[in-house]
């Protein structure tokens, strides 16, 4: 399937579950906003506690104990940050599946968002983002680019286990190095195709600021109360164009993904993958669509 009827699938998918899959990106927002900001909350205070106390034991001015709160509570916010992002990942990746389940012909669901977190799901979840995150840095400590490729040769292995919750860790990382051999630039291409939606709104703005240089420097010139107004004029421009692009990342988050998940099936199913065919979703062990045969049949060509 070409990319651009992918992403036309991808919309037909989405076709009255617009709602629940902007709901649940706004969820995933909120969540993690008051998740971080809470133990941020609980950081500041427990350093503030410490200071207080070095006060009333009068030691104050000890450099040692002054350094003490700042390098525990650094401490503690980079384990809480990486828990956080964990919280997140797992959120993200039941978005992902969500997704995949409205792909297989269940509708979007807010509950459906949550199924990375069931008991017999969350801890081999949870190690294959660890032990994904941890490989792709090590290849990123070579160069940039060997991170890159290796986080698109792993990046269908939540995708498989999902499918396929038996599988290992390292199973899932290998699977999903073999089926995106030679499909990485594909998959490149079809993420490329959304950025420049959310580089549009900046590239405008940065048009009309550096177009209007001249006319700032005048009205500095001028004096420095109009120079104050069209810089205060230009920050809330700024603003208003943070917010669009905002707005329009809600349009296109949930469309990314879909077309996302849709890749991913058109691997998986290969020239049977078809949506929206009656037949389609009377297919047996949806659980279990990754083929064994795969590498056999479509693994020919060159990686990347």
């Amino acid at each position: 399937m070409k990319r651009r009827e992918i992403k036309k699938t991808a919309k037909k998918l989405l076709k009255g579950n617009w709602k629940v899959a902007i709901l649940n990106l706004i969820i995933i927002s909120v969540l993690t906003s008051v998740i971080s900001q809470g133990i941020l909350t609980v950081i500041g205070a427990g350093s503030s506690f410490t200071m207080i106390e070095s006060v009333i034991e009068g030691n104050v001015y000890d450099s040692t104990v002054m350094a003490e709160p700042t390098i525990t509570a650094s401490l503690l916010s980079l384990l809480i940050s990486t828990l956080v992002g964990l919280i997140s990942s797992l959120m993200y990746a039941g978005y992902a599946w969500n997704i995949l389940d409205r792909i297989d012909g269940v509708k979007l669901s807010i509950e459906g968002m949550f199924q990375t977190f069931r008991k017999e799901r969350i801890f081999k979840t949870t190690g294959l983002i660890i032990v994904m995150s941890i490989l792709i840095m090590l290849w990123s400590l070579l160069f940039i680019i060997p991170g890159i490729i290796k986080s698109y040769s792993y990046s269908q292995a939540l995708n498989i286990m999902r499918d396929n919750p038996t599988i290992s860790i390292m199973d899932a990382l290998d699977q999903s190095r073999k089926m995106m051999k030679g499909k990485k630039w594909s998959f490149f291409l079809l993420q490329l195709s959304f950025i420049w939606l959310y580089i549009v709104p900046f590239l405008v703005y940065a048009l009309i600021l550096f177009g209007s240089v001249q006319t700032i420097e005048a009205r500095l010139d001028a004096g420095p109360n109009e120079g104050i107004a069209i810089i205060i004029g230009f920050l809330l421009l700024f603003l208003v164009f943070v917010f669009l692009a905002l707005v329009l990342s809600f349009y296109i988050e949930p469309y990314r993904r879909t077309a996302q998940q849709v890749f991913y099936r058109t691997l998986t199913d290969g020239d049977t993958f078809d949506p929206f065919h009656p037949d389609y979703h009377e297919k047996d062990n949806q659980d279990e669509k990754y083929n064994e045969d795969y590498e056999g049949r479509q693994l020919d060509d060159v990686d990347f």
